[in-house]
């Protein structure tokens, strides 16, 4: 039991430890999501529609 005690407390230490760098990882991951996301956005914006194309439906 002693042995999955020190496994739990060593995983809590380094989060705790780390923390600073774990945040800035997830936070930069977001931002590139967030540009990926927004490039995309722009690039179908930029795209016309042929005006017969809601005719169709």
């Amino acid at each position: 039991m002693k042995k999955t005690r020190n496994i739990k407390r060593k995983k809590h230490d380094q989060i705790v430890n780390d923390y600073d760098k774990i945040k800035s990882r997830h936070l930069e991951k977001l931002a590139n999501k967030i540009l990926k996301d927004e490039e995309k956005r722009d690039n179908l914006r930029s795209k016309n529609i042929n005006g017969d194309f809601w005719n169709k439906f």
